[in-house]
């Protein structure tokens, strides 16, 4: 079955969350695959049957192409979720993009170029064309972000015997793993590493409101030994980034730039598979 052309235009800008009324007996039709459309009123959200297109319960694989190369222009395709998670975001422009619609899905278009035209080519996808989809999409590890608050300047003390395992709690507003703690002691890396225990994870770490005299300890589990990664670090710079085991921790060291004050430490950790990680230390020698 050939893929339907919508072809939207408007002469102000998609706000990304007013529902878009769309009907296809409003469309300008060309061989009964090419749809134009002349949007008026506020628009912003595609309804899941594209102006009664399609069925709001299949599967659509949608490219979308826009007329400007700005940056600030974003689709997203919106799920069920009444708190309206997405699925995908991507940065609109001329060249045609592919996001998948699942049933009920909705597709949110952000647009501030005034008059604009977005274009969707439009495909259901049926059993084969849905498994091909899938075998070309696995799935991907994104980087988690935490962040331990001294609200008083506290300083950060290896104190390497001690185990130290931080309460983060995910904050929807940052999408940061956060917590306030003026804890010490050497942070075992499956407080860190949310994966699975056969995978490590590259760490990297930086201070902000310290006295740029940043520490990075990787500690040994079982003798409490630790070898120092970066020292002096400069505030608010990203330390080298560092591998660490599942049986690994790390310890924080940093005095306040002014006593009393806030002081933060970021870490950044990802995912590394075994022999991505065995891949590296062989081309590095090491």
């Amino acid at each position: 079955m050939e893929a339907m052309i919508l072809e939207l235009n408007s002469d102000s800008d998609w706000d990304g969350t007013s529902l878009t009324t769309l009907n296809r007996d409003d469309a300008v039709v060309t061989n009964q695959r090419y749809y134009k459309f002349n949007v008026t009123g506020p628009h912003g959200v595609l309804a899941p049957d594209l102006g009664g297109l399609f069925s709001p319960t299949s599967v659509k694989l949608i490219g979308i192409a826009y007329n400007f190369w700005n940056p600030t222009a974003k689709a997203r395709v919106i799920t069920t979720d009444p708190a309206g998670a997405f699925r995908q975001e991507v940065m609109l422009r001329p060249e045609v993009q592919f996001v998948t619609l699942f049933p009920g899905d909705k597709l949110s278009i952000l647009t501030k170029d005034a008059r604009v035209q977005v274009v969707l080519v439009v495909n259901e996808m049926n059993e084969h064309e849905s498994l091909a989809w899938g075998l070309k999409h696995e799935p991907t590890a994104i980087p988690t972000r935490f962040r331990i608050i001294r609200q008083t300047g506290t300083a950060f003390a290896p104190n390497l015997p001690t185990v130290w395992q931080p309460d983060f709690t995910f904050d929807y507003s940052t999408e940061l793993m956060v917590v306030a703690d003026d804890g010490t002691g050497a942070i075992p890396s499956t407080s860190l590493s949310l994966y699975p225990r056969h995978k490590g994870a590259y760490v990297s770490l930086r201070y902000a409101g310290s006295n740029a005299d940043g520490k990075v300890h990787i500690v040994d589990n079982t003798t409490r030994k630790s070898w120092v990664s970066d020292t002096a670090l400069a505030d608010g710079k990203w330390s080298k980034v560092q591998y660490i085991s599942h049986d690994d921790n790390i310890a924080l060291e940093a005095t306040p730039a002014v006593a009393g004050q806030i002081m933060v430490c970021d870490i950044e950790v990802a995912p590394v598979e075994v022999d991505s990680r065995l891949r590296a230390r062989y081309l590095g020698g090491a």
